[in-house]
C-alpha cells in the first residue's frame, strides 16, 4: 500500500532521485571513480527495493531531456573541424564495431540452442553504442576533448545509421522466422525509406549549419558568380533575419541559455522526425555553435555571455537532468532471482564475447583503418562498450509487442546490458594512466600505452 502510493506521488519519486543523484556523486568523488557508475547501481538498488519505480513516463521523458542536454554541450564543447576529421576516420570504426558485437549476440544465441530469430535479435541488441555513456564517462575524466572521445562520437553518429538499417532488416527477418514455414523477405521498400530519412536529416542539418549557423554573412554578390556563390549568398541572406548570433545576443543576451535550450530541443526534434535519437540532433547543433556567436565587441568583458550560458548549461546537463536519465535506466534492471539462478551463465557467457569482441574489433578497427595510435585505439575500442536506448527498444519489441523473447531471454539479455554499461566507465577509469602516459602497458611487444 505504501509502496503503491509512493510510485503514485511524482515529488516523492523526483525526491528519491535526485537523492540518489546527489549521493552517487558523493561516492563517485569519495571512491575517485566515474559518477554514472554509480547512478546506474543506485537506480537498480532503489528499484529493487521498490523506492522508485520501474518506468514512470514523466520521468522517462525527463531523462531524455538530459541526454538531449548531455550531448547538446558535449557537441558545443567540440571543435566542428576535429569533428570533421574524425568522422573520416571513423567509418571503419563503426562498421567493423557494429558486426563484431553482432556476432557475439546471435552466436550465444545459437549456443544456447535459441532459434534464428531470437539470435537475429540478440545480435541487433548488441550493436549500437552508447555514446552518452560514453562520453559522460570521459568527461568525469577530462578526457572529453581528446582525439579518441571524437573517435568515440564520430563513430557513433556512423553506428547510429547503421542501427537503423538493421532495425529496419532484422526485426522484419525475426518476425517471419517465428512464423511456422515462413520465408524469410527483405522489405526493399522499407530499407529504401530509411534510407531517404538518413539522405534528407543529413541534408537538412548541413543547410541549417552552413545558413543558419554562418561562418560570415555575404555583404554582397561577386560579380561572375558561381552557382555556389549564389546560393550561399541568397540562402544566407534568407536566414540573416532569424541568424543563430541575433538570437543569441538579443537583449544583450539576457535570453541566451533559454535560446540554447531551444536550439538543442528544436534539432532534437528534427532528428527523431527521422527516426534518429533526439540526442544526435543535439549534438550536432551543439557542434555548429562557435564561442564568436556570444561576443559583444564593445562590451568591458566580450566573452562574459559565453562563460555563464556554458555554466547554465553544464549544470543543466551533468548535474540535474542528464543523471536523471541513468538513474532511470538503472531502475530497469530488477531482479528475479529464481530466474536469474538459471540464466547466470548465459549472461556471463554474452557479456565476455560482446566485451571481448566489440573491444578487439572497435581497437583494431581504429588501429589500422582509422590511423589512431594505439593508446587512442584502446580507449576507442573501450568507449564502443555501452550499449544504447536502441537496445531497450529492440527487448521491449521483441519481448512486449511480439513475444519472441521468452522471459528468460529477456532477463540474460538485460542483466548483460546492465554488465556491459557498468563495465564503461570502470574500463576508461582504468586505462586513463595509459591513455595520459603515466603508466606503461606492453603486450606481445607491442607498447599500447602512449
Amino acid at each position: 500500500m505504501i509502496q503503491e502510493m509512493i510510485h503514485h506521488n511524482i515529488w516523492l519519486i523526483s525526491t528519491f532521485i535526485l537523492a540518489i543523484v546527489i549521493l552517487s556523486k558523493f561516492v563517485a568523488k569519495k571512491t575517485a571513480t566515474v559518477d554514472v557508475l554509480w547512478l546506474i547501481i543506485f537506480g537498480a538498488i532503489f528499484a529493487n527495493l521498490g523506492i522508485i519505480p520501474e518506468h514512470h513516463e514523466v520521468l522517462e521523458y525527463i531523462g531524455e531531456w538530459g541526454i538531449v542536454f548531455i550531448m547538446f554541450a558535449l557537441g558545443f564543447d567540440e571543435d566542428l573541424e576535429h569533428f570533421k576529421e574524425g568522422l573520416k576516420r571513423s567509418i571503419g570504426i563503426a562498421i567493423i564495431g557494429a558486426i563484431f558485437p553482432f556476432l557475439a549476440g546471435f552466436l550465444s544465441a545459437k549456443l544456447f540452442g535459441y532459434n534464428d530469430s531470437v539470435a537475429l535479435l540478440w545480435g541487433l541488441t548488441m550493436t549500437a553504442t552508447a555514446v552518452s555513456l560514453t562520453m559522460v564517462s570521459l568527461k568525469a575524466k577530462n578526457l572529453h576533448k581528446s582525439t579518441a572521445a571524437t573517435g568515440i562520437m564520430t563513430a557513433a553518429v556512423v553506428d547510429d545509421v547503421l542501427s537503423l538499417i538493421g532495425v529496419a532488416i532484422i526485426i522484419p527477418l525475426a518476425l517471419t522466422a517465428t512464423q511456422s514455414g515462413g520465408d524469410i523477405e527483405i522489405d526493399f521498400y522499407n530499407l529504401g525509406i530509411i534510407a531517404v530519412k538518413v539522405i534528407l536529416f543529413f541534408a537538412i542539418a548541413i543547410i541549417i549549419g552552413l545558413f543558419a549557423f554562418p561562418e560570415r554573412v555575404p555583404q554582397k554578390l561577386p560579380p561572375n558568380a558561381t552557382l555556389l556563390q549564389k546560393l550561399d549568398y541568397y540562402l544566407t541572406r534568407l536566414f540573416v533575419p532569424i541568424s543563430i548570433k541575433k538570437l543569441l545576443i538579443m537583449y544583450g543576451g539576457e535570453f541566451t541559455p533559454l535560446i540554447m535550450v531551444f536550439i538543442a530541443m528544436g534539432m532534437g526534434a528534427l532528428a527523431d522526425l527521422f527516426g534518429f535519437h533526439p540526442a544526435i540532433g543535439a549534438y550536432i547543433a551543439g557542434l555548429f555553435l562557435k564561442k564568436d556567436y556570444f561576443l559583444f565587441d564593445r562590451a568591458p568583458r566580450p566573452d562574459k555571455i559565453y562563460h555563464e550560458s556554458k555554466f547554465v548549461l553544464d549544470h543543466i546537463a551533468f548535474t540535474i537532468f542528464g543523471p536523471i536519465f541513468f538513474v532511470n535506466l538503472g531502475s530497469k534492471i530488477i531482479f528475479d532471482f529464481d530466474i536469474f539462478a538459471s540464466i547466470w551463465y548465459q549472461v556471463l557467457i554474452l557479456f565476455l564475447l560482446v566485451f571481448i569482441f566489440q573491444i578487439l574489433s572497435a581497437a583494431l578497427a581504429a588501429r589500422f583503418t582509422g590511423g589512431y595510435k594505439w593508446h587512442e585505439a584502446v580507449m576507442i575500442g573501450f568507449g564502443m562498450l555501452g550499449r544504447a536506448e536502441l537496445a531497450f527498444i529492440v527487448i521491449d519489441i521483441a519481448y512486449t509487442e511480439f513475444h519472441i523473447f521468452n522471459e528468460a531471454q529477456f532477463e540474460a539479455l538485460i542483466f548483460a546490458t546492465f554488465l556491459l554499461n557498468i563495465s564503461v566507465p570502470l574500463v576508461i577509469n582504468w586505462w586513463k594512466p595509459y591513455y595520459e602516459g603515466k603508466k606503461e602497458l606492453r603486450l606481445f611487444g607491442i607498447k599500447l600505452s602512449r
